[in-house]
């Protein structure tokens, strides 16, 4: 197993990061193999993957750090948490989780200002519209916790993480609810107390906003999950790394996992064997190439 380095390393670089969002080990396995330098992993697929449901904070911390062991166990690259609410309220709560999450093999964390209430709210929203994806965007309900309990969250998690070089992403959902300018002075705020990273969640959805947000909010930037719209990217990276935005994290692995398995699953089923999916050349590569792809072995 080789050296991984920390978050802090991985930044300090000053390379813009491009990091899939991944839900296990075999999601994580690809995201290496595939060359990508590092990871996040994601609550929303994470709730998906485990109970077949949205992100409406189902998971639990043991769950979380569980499933960080496994990955960080079994991959090389810098693995990054959706570490949602920090799953507690209280300061000293909030310490001693990502201690936890530390000593799991995070290389980074993001930590929000949602309210313990977000399931049974999400879950009431998701009902009434079952077509949206994107709740904290478009929810009139969807409330945040007020600035000062969450800024006191993160000098815990601040903290906690000093001397380890993990990172704390400061990430607020404030947007949606009480506007943008108040979302980029959580921000702002958030580095004064020692994050090195920040993110906005909800209304980033193309560069005038970045650059918005930029102005205010100096320094390391996370965009939370470049999407396609009218067929083309959100915004194009090179744009946005000049702004500072760099880590930028994307959703690829759901929908991969999902078509490829559904093919052989129909492929096998219409035939009554396994040719098909034993057999599938995976684009030209030879049985050898293919079994190097697939395994799970480490070196």
């Amino acid at each position: 197993m080789k050296k991984k380095i920390t978050g802090m390393e991985l930044f300090e670089k000053g390379e813009q990061i491009f990091a899939p969002c991944v839900y296990d080990c075999m999601t994580a396995a690809a995201a290496e193999k595939s060359g990508f330098p590092c990871m996040m992993l994601s609550g929303g697929a994470i709730a998906y993957s485990m109970d077949g449901q949205p992100d409406m904070a189902f998971g639990t911390l043991d769950e979380v750090i569980t499933i960080v062991e496994a990955i960080t166990n079994c991959t090389d690259i810098p693995l990054l948490v959706d570490f949602d609410d920090g799953y507690g309220e209280s300061p000293a709560v909030i310490y001693r989780n990502v201690k936890r999450l530390i000593r799991a093999g995070a290389a980074g964390f993001t930590l929000d200002d949602s309210t313990g209430h977000r399931g049974f709210e999400r879950n009431e929203y998701y009902i009434a519209n079952p077509d949206e994806v994107n709740p904290a965007s478009l929810d009139p309900a969807y409330k945040t916790i007020n600035r000062e309990n969450w800024l006191s969250k993160i000098k815990a998690a601040v903290a906690a993480c000093e001397g380890t070089g993990c990172v704390c992403i400061a990430r607020t959902e404030a947007g949606p609810s009480y506007g943008m300018d108040e979302a980029i002075t959580r921000c702002v705020l958030a580095k004064k107390l020692g994050a090195p990273m920040t993110t906005v969640c909800g209304g980033m959805m193309d560069l005038a906003m970045g650059t918005r947000v930029a102005e205010k909010d100096l320094g390391w930037k996370m965009w939370p999950d470049v999407i396609v719209v009218n067929g083309k990217p959100c915004v194009e990276l090179e744009d946005i790394k000049k702004l500072d935005f760099n880590l930028v994290t994307m959703h690829v692995f759901e929908k991969a996992a999902l078509y490829g398995m559904i093919k052989y699953g129909m492929e096998d089923l219409k035939e009554k064997n396994v040719v098909y999916s034993t057999r599938h050349g995976m684009g030209g590569l030879s049985d050898t190439e293919q079994k190097e792809l697939i395994s799970m072995r480490r070196r």
